[in-house]
């Protein structure tokens, strides 16, 4: 028997003492995605023809890129080459074709660099006849320790039960030895002899080779063909039981000496079998899911999800701390041992129609010559592959859609090198081709010219880049790696749809086998409620109701949702479903029981009671469920009636109520005008409004629906009319006073009878309705009392300014006290049309933008923003008009300027200071739940506090007179609608947070600058922390993003200065660049108040916003900020 040779001191370096913290992982192999390769075919560094150790050095970077985590090396040991390097002639050392041992060290510490695992083969069942242990066992006396090395016979006819596993190529598992004069045993080629694990020796050697290369720093071993380790007469000889006495022996010696390394068994049996493997968690940590995979094939071909799911469904549960290793192809051929004969021969008439395309039990081609190259198959096959239980293998190649040669022989037609780029061999060697050790594929569709990384590495939409952001998004997410599967079962048999369910997170997968579009509809009704959030497009769908959630997939079309609780319903959806279980209210006399005072005497306690139910269970019911309603947090106690009138054309149709909303924290005023529809369900106005449904009601044998009158259509036109007629209605207390602006008439015109309305949206505090392309209803749902900042700065630049990019206002419903105090209902505006807000069109923008600069290494040119600039330089322009429009005088004094005073500044700036020390205390109380990236950034602002409140202090009053306006007051992205490569302005109520009394004060007009220039940084990191990207995306992704924002920062200012020169606005701009970073810190603090609050993951934004106007370092946090969402 041979013994190691011992490494010198600089090439035995246990990895562990110094190992990186990822290391200690210890069930890292439940979240890897394994990329396997052969060392020989990745990259020749040396020119010889072959790859080795130095060439994928050389190209680790580009694996780490891919995002996969675990790198699977083929044998690289020594051997005589007949069965690809399985054929071990020395267990110890590494094929001189390959490198040197050195090289492999170097390789492990390279690869923990950067983040990635190493695990290799171990062949423990067999060595090549040319290994010097068969040599010395041949040789040896019958019976000697060194003879018990193998497994031997005086015939041929011992375990006669035994199936032959290579039909193609060996007649029996017994081959004689003329030099032992004996048979010895072989499950695989003749060349192969057996080890024989009855003799403790042969586990002692092989645990010392374990140890050997555990010591230089391997991460695991596929452990192969292991079931055949021991033989008994009258078995099988395969899953014996002395076998997994043997294996739960190699895990102990594992166990004992290693912390966190991997063991992967490849049993290729059904299983129930392949269970065995993993003992009680005592055995390998890992075992490859062989049935799986032919039957993804077949479902794709039958365009039937039946084979995947029947085989998952008899897969047995395995132990907590163990894992399955999926795949779609590798080295080998496409195993058909583990299916019935007739799936066999519908697989080979399916994918293997050409015989040479077959060897053994199996077909031997890659994934994209299977798919004929089909890119959506392709796709589909991958998203199961990434999405199915277990961990994921990725065969070198197949992320680019590499084809093969079936006219090589044995397996080689899936071995062929790298394909690089489209240079000489590839760009895997500068040898002669005659050199290599196969030849490339060269063909006009797979061939490297067509298919190779460096174009598809310059290709957005390539293979290899969808590769990477399919990765991307699965690494966001456990579930996929450890979650439970549970199958859903449409109607439709050719969508695949499953659950993956790890924690809290619930991801949903649906993919359509089949080859044209297909309708599916799922039972989801247990997730109500929750909002399917596709996780490549983090798209939001609608939420999910009781009923069954429909979808439209594409041709091997498939998606991943997240179920997710934590996400906004789109602001486009519209409920309309009834709700279940409504409450019955008994109207004995219609509206009018609800009042006491109305209904005759011996009906006063059945009105009292009405109206306690009323205010107590349905209107609290309703109001919290709505997305207007602003404290979904506490329970509502009471919803009272403060102030109401029964209004319509017989003066009893509506009810419109000013509502009294009281929680623990205490009380304030809603607006919810209600509508009686009497009919069965399917009535037409039953049916209209059945999505605002307050409660059900009955009068008498009458029986109907109580509805938000906002939903339905007579409502809103008779609020129309009566904007138009200047209408005033009493009400129980006050007045509702309808008023129109001098724009009304033009912009209402006529036949407002045709127009088609809107069904209701509900955004935010307010209720939108339209009617056609002519009006637009906004209702105001959280009241406040005093003059609405919307309704007087919108008329004043209708009536007055005649500023032409804002939402023209046509009327206002106004509530009127008995004080004389108005409280804003509705406003009536002009409808303008447009392509979205312009938050919403920049981060798609900036999607699109990253998207086609990840994969690409060469820099942007310097123009490569100009059409997006080209329109922040018209928002500049428009936001300068509109602060020259509120600077008219008019003799109106709210809104004629004043000169802005030195104790204006002083107030600011006291108010600023104010700011600071209020949001240094909360981050002082709240730091501890920060994330961890965050508080660097946190500990720098406290430490440097002095250094904010001075830089507070140093700023200046201009030199130049400057004035005071009225000003938009809230000004960002979201406030401005894109149009016609033109901006509208839109929703001026000013902060929301403040009161209005504050909001109609006037400012600093820069306070809007300060306000947008805070929203081009919000929305670079919004765009940056998506989590499609991973953390190496946002690092190359982070000076995009800087550069975006501080061309499109100078655009705007640029453009703004530009507007208002000469303006009297102020002097020169270059003067109040002190007052724009003075209310940039200010929306700033307001930032983080908020995110502490609302948001800790996002607190770095206007953290390193801080810190850098503050100069305590130049783009603070830009680093840290990458990893702010945090958990």
């Amino acid at each position: 028997m041979i013994k190691p040779k011992k490494l010198s001191a600089d090439e035995v370096q246990p990895q562990d003492a110094a190992a990186p913290d990822w290391l200690g992982e210890a069930l890292w192999y439940k979240d890897a995605v394994v990329y396997q390769l052969h060392v020989k075919a990745f990259f020749d560094a040396n020119d010889d023809g072959l790859g080795d150790f130095p060439g994928l050095i050389e190209k680790l970077d580009y694996v780490r890129d891919l995002g996969v985590n675990t790198i699977w090396l083929l044998p690289f040991y020594p051997s005589p080459m007949k069965d690809d390097g399985y054929d071990v002639a020395d267990y110890h050392n590494v094929h001189p074709q390959y490198g040197t041992r050195n090289d492999l060290r170097t390789l492990m510490r390279e690869a923990h660099k950067r983040g990635l695992r190493v695990i290799t083969e171990l062949v423990v069942n067999h060595t090549s006849d040319q290994h010097p242990w068969f040599q010395a066992a041949r040789r040896a006396p019958a019976g000697s320790s060194k003879r018990d090395f193998y497994v031997w016979s005086d015939n041929d006819q011992k375990y006669d039960g035994t199936r032959i596993i290579f039909t193609d190529t060996e007649t029996s598992n017994w081959t004689w030895d003329p030099v032992a004069k004996a048979y010895y045993w072989h499950r695989f080629f003749s060349h192969q002899p057996d080890l024989n694990f009855d003799n403790p020796k042969v586990l002692k050697a092989i645990i010392r080779v374990m140890r050997f290369w555990f010591d230089m720093g391997v991460d695991g071993f596929r452990l192969d063909a292991i079931p055949y380790l021991v033989e008994r007469d009258g078995t099988s000889n395969e899953n014996l039981p002395e076998t997994h006495a043997v294996i739960r022996q190699i895990r102990a010696a594992v166990d004992a000496h290693y912390k966190n390394r991997l063991l992967l068994a490849e049993a290729n049996q059904w299983p129930e079998d392949v269970r065995e493997y993993f003992g009680e968690g005592d055995e390998c940590h890992m075992a490859y899911h062989f049935p799986l995979m032919p039957r993804i094939y077949m479902a794709i071909a039958q365009e039937d999800r039946h084979p995947v799911v029947e085989i998952m469904q008899q897969t047995p549960e395995i132990p907590e701390n163990c894992q399955w290793a999926i795949f779609l192809r590798n080295h080998d051929e496409l195993t058909l041992e583990m299916v019935t004969s007739k799936e066999r021969d519908y697989m080979y008439r399916m994918y293997a129609a050409d015989p040479r395309a077959r060897i053994n039990l199996g077909i031997r081609r890659r994934l994209a010559p299977l798919m004929e190259n089909d890119r959506e198959r392709i796709k589909l096959m991958n998203s199961l592959l990434l999405s199915m239980p277990g961990s994921p293998i990725i065969y070198y190649g197949d992320e680019i859609g590499m084809g093969d040669n079936i006219f090589l022989g044995d397996r080689n037609g899936v071995r062929t090198p790298m394909q690089w780029s489209p240079d000489r061999n590839a760009g895997f060697s500068r040898a002669d081709p005659q050199r290599l050790y196969l030849p490339p594929i060269m063909d006009p569709v797979y061939g490297y010219e067509a298919v190779n990384v460096e174009a598809q590495s310059r290709e957005p939409s390539s293979l290899l880049n969808w590769m990477r952001r399919m990765l991307t998004v699965r690494k966001s997410s456990k579930a996929f790696g450890r979650g439970r599967l549970s199958f859903l079962s449409p109607g439709n048999r050719k969508i695949l749809a499953y659950l993956r369910e790890y924690n809290e997170e619930t991801i949903l997968c649906v993919a359509n086998l089949g080859r044209s579009a297909q309708p599916v509809e799922l039972d989801l009704a247990q997730y109500r409620g929750r909002v399917p959030l596709e996780m490549m497009g983090r798209t939001a769908f609608p939420p999910i109701g009781e009923l069954p959630y429909l979808l439209t997939l594409p041709a091997c079309g498939f998606y991943w949702f997240r179920l997710a609780v934590d996400v906004e319903v789109p602001r486009w959806h519209e409920e309309r479903l009834v709700p279940e279980e409504l409450p019955v209210l008994v109207l004995f006399d219609g509206w009018t029981s609800l009042f006491r005072e109305r209904v005759v005497p011996w009906r006063i306690r059945m009105a009292e009671k009405l109206r306690t139910q009323f205010e107590v269970e349905t209107l609290p019911r309703y109001i919290s469920t709505q997305r207007w309603y602003a404290g979904k947090s506490e329970p509502i106690k009471r919803a009272a009636l403060s102030d109401w009138v029964l209004w319509g054309p017989e003066k009893s149709s509506w009810l419109l109520a000013l509502l009294n909303v009281e929680t623990a924290s205490g009380q304030s005023t809603y607006f919810l005008p209600m509508a009686l529809a009497w009919g069965d369900s399917d009535d037409d106005q039953v049916r209209a409004i059945a999505a605002a449904t307050l409660a059900r009601v009955r009068q008498q044998s009458d029986v109907g629906v109580l509805a938000d009158a906002f939903a339905d259509e007579a409502f809103c036109r008779a609020l129309v009319e009566s904007v138009i007629a200047g209408s005033v209605v009493p009400c129980a207390h006050g007045t509702l006073r309808f008023t129109t602006t001098t724009a009304c008439t033009c912009l209402t015109g006529d036949a407002l009878d045709t127009l088609p309305m809107g069904r209701p949206k509900f955004q935010g505090s307010n209720t939108v309705v339209t009617l056609g392309e002519r009006l637009f209803l906004k209702g105001y749902r959280h009241l406040r009392a005093g003059i609405n900042p919307e309704f007087e700065v919108g008329r004043f630049l209708t009536e007055v300014a005649h500023f032409s990019n804002c939402v023209p206002v046509a009327g206002a419903i106004e509530y009127i006290g008995a004080d004389g105090t108005p409280t804003s209902l509705a406003l009536l505006q002009g409808y303008v049309e447009n392509q979205g807000d312009g938050w919403t069109y920049t981060l798609d923008y900036l999607e699109r933008y990253f998207e086609s600069r990840i994969s690409i290494e060469t820099e942007a040119p310097e123009d490569v923003h100009g059409a997006y600039l080209s329109l922040v330089y018209t928002l500049g322009i428009r936001t300068g008009e509109l602060h020259k429009a509120l600077a008219l005088r008019t003799g109106d004094p709210a809104f004629d300027p004043e000169p802005m005073a030195p104790g204006d500044l002083a107030g600011w700036k006291r108010r600023v200071h104010e700011d600071a020390l209020a949001t240094l205390a909360l981050l002082e109380q709240h730091q501890d739940r920060f994330p961890a990236p965050a508080q660097e950034n946190t500990h720098m602002l406290l430490d440097q506090r002095q250094g904010l409140l001075a830089r507070i202090e140093a700023c200046s009053i201009p030199a130049s007179p400057c004035i005071k306006t009225r000003y938009h007051g809230d000004y960002h992205l979201g406030q401005v609608l894109v149009s016609s490569n033109d901006f509208i302005i839109i929703d001026f109520e000013g902060e929301p947070a403040r009161p209005l009394a504050e909001r109609r004060t006037k400012h600093s007009p820069l306070r809007d600058v300060a306000g947008m220039l805070r929203s081009f940084d919000y929305a670079r990191w919004s765009a940056v922390l998506r989590d499609t990207y991973s953390d190496d995306d946002r690092a190359k992704l982070a000076p995009l993003a800087h550069d975006w924002e501080r061309e499109t920062r100078e655009m705007f200012l640029s453009a703004y200065g530009e507007s208002t020169r000469d303006s009297g606005l102020f002097g020169a701009f270059d003067e109040v660049w002190g007052l724009i970073e003075l209310f940039e810190l200010e929306k700033a603090l307001y930032e983080l108040r908020y995110e502490v609050g609302n948001r800790p993951g996002w607190i770095n934004v206007p953290l390193q916003g801080i810190l850098t106007l503050c100069g305590l370092s130049p783009d603070a946090g830009r680093d840290n900020a990458l990893h702010s969402q945090g958990d």
